[in-house]
């Protein structure tokens, strides 16, 4: 039996009882679901209320839990690899150096001038200067709560051109929140709420929670029911007064014969193709109203996108296991490109391999279990990490601790800034060459005079990467 608060040790079929479940850190939904006899429970779905007797049919690496474990670490086994501009620049400088120096001693023969070319060009102060600009960058990363977990992360950020990013708990805050009072029948919002408010405040439901919370803030009295009865994911029924007081779903006050008239049930319908979620209120044995509810939208959100847009990511789309109408509703609030919803963990990965590029970045960002194979997969995976899985962080790249979404486009400012230093080490180191082979063919530098050359220009790129991120890092990136 699993009970409140439980949950689901494997894949299996209800055979008795009936509850509301949460799986969103699977699928995605914004809501509890309910389940009932015949009906397919997950792994590691929670029961909010009633209770199930749950039979085992997948277990081990069947269940939908390990397939997600296995789909994150065939992801991370085919993450591409980001080169940084360090790793580039060493790749062909040792050898070009090798290269130059058995040309210049075959045309002159003087091993003196060969050494003395080699300690100008020298490149330990790009060596130093380059790990030394990113690692200030990550530690004041570290100071605004984004953990990145390496150097070629962060410079991968300044070419994001595809952000995708999961709906639930990313976008939005996961609570739902009251949008909307319609009464019916004459009654009046205040009306609704304080005869709903009987039931909502016994009820364990989440949206019940939220009701409440909207009409305590209202400032309007909560009365206890005389009786009270919760159907689990349907609705709840009360006695107040001698009369029955129903919240719940359609079909439910249907079914306790509420009369719902077709004007009614026009407006009901109205609010669900809006995308929200409809509790209704029944009094007597009428329908006296509703309140629509939808998830909480994180309010930096949305000036985030535009931002980014603004830094050059060129599209922005969600991938989401909750049903269309949620999510066409939320892409359009925030300003997103393209969803995808009712989406599998495996569909999102699928999704995703369509926007991965040799030519750009893209950067995944969630925060469940049903998103850490996509932030494996994704070049660049961001977890918010205050409410994130331990599956989406250990999986990311990028870890957001205060699960605040503006700081995906300040750390893209960081990136392009840092890498802007980095360019201005290397045109210094260019320049400083350039005056040093002037000097040794010019016969001012042998080896001795070319090593203490090299030591006294090593300082000029550390300087500019110190200097200029401890000064004026932040007012660059704010």
């Amino acid at each position: 039996m699993v009970g409140l608060g439980d949950q689901v040790p494997a894949d299996g079929v209800v055979v008795e009882g009936e509850a509301s479940i949460d799986q969103s850190s699977l699928t995605g939904e914004s809501v509890p679901i309910v389940r009932g006899v015949g009906e397919e429970v997950l792994s590691s779905t929670i029961v909010v209320s009633g209770n199930l007797m749950v039979r085992i049919e997948k277990v081990g690496k069947e269940t939908t839990l390990e397939k997600i474990i296995a789909l994150v670490e065939k992801s991370r086994s085919n993450k591409a690899q980001i080169n940084t501009m360090a790793d580039r620049f060493a790749g062909w400088y040792i050898l070009l150096s090798f290269v130059g120096a058995v040309i210049l001693y075959f045309i002159f023969g003087n091993l003196p001038l060969v050494l003395s070319v080699l300690l100008v060009v020298c490149a330990d102060d790009i060596a130093v200067a380059i790990p030394l600009a990113f690692l200030m960058a990550t530690g004041y990363a570290a100071k605004r709560g984004v953990i990145i977990k390496g150097y070629n992360f962060l410079e991968g950020m300044s070419s994001l051109k595809v952000v995708v990013m999961d709906k639930t708990g990313t976008l939005t805050k996961g609570d739902l929140r009251v949008v909307g009072v319609f009464p019916f029948g004459g009654k009046s919002q205040e009306e609704v709420l304080a005869f709903g408010a009987v039931a909502f405040s016994v009820s364990s439901h989440p949206i019940s929670k939220s009701v409440i919370k909207y009409v305590k803030a209202k400032g309007l009295p909560i009365n206890r029911p005389d009786r009270f009865e919760e159907r689990s994911g349907r609705g709840a029924l009360a006695i107040y007064q001698g009369k029955n007081i129903a919240i719940g779903n359609r079909p439910f006050l249907e079914k306790l014969k509420f009369k719902i008239t077709e004007k009614q049930l026009s407006v009901i319908e109205q609010q669900e193709d809006n995308g929200l979620n409809v509790t209704l209120v029944g009094f007597g044995d009428e329908l006296i109203g509703f309140v629509a509810l939808e998830s909480e939208l994180r309010p930096e959100v949305k000036e985030s996108i535009i931002e980014l847009k603004k830094l050059g990511v060129e599209k922005v789309v969600m991938l989401t296991g909750d049903n269309e109408k949620v999510a066409k509703r939320v892409a359009e609030a925030v300003g997103i490109d393209e969803f995808y919803a009712n989406l599998l963990p495996e569909d999102k990965l699928e999704h995703l391999k369509k926007y991965l590029s040799k030519d750009y970045k893209t950067a995944m960002v969630g925060d469940g279990i049903n998103d850490a194979a996509v932030l494996g997969l994704a070049d660049i995976g961001i977890a918010m990490g205050a409410i994130g899985s331990d599956a989406a962080i250990e999986s990311a790249d990028i870890i957001l601790m205060k699960d605040d979404f503006s700081r995906i486009p300040e750390m893209m400012k960081l990136s392009k800034y840092v890498l802007g230093v980095s360019k201005q080490n290397f045109i210094v180191w260019g320049l400083v060459n350039a005056v040093g082979l002037f000097l040794v063919f010019g016969g001012v530098l042998g080896p001795t005079r070319a090593a203490a050359y090299n030591f006294l220009t090593d300082f000029i790129p550390l300087f500019n990467s110190s200097r200029l991120l401890k000064l004026h890092l932040r007012s660059k990136i704010e």
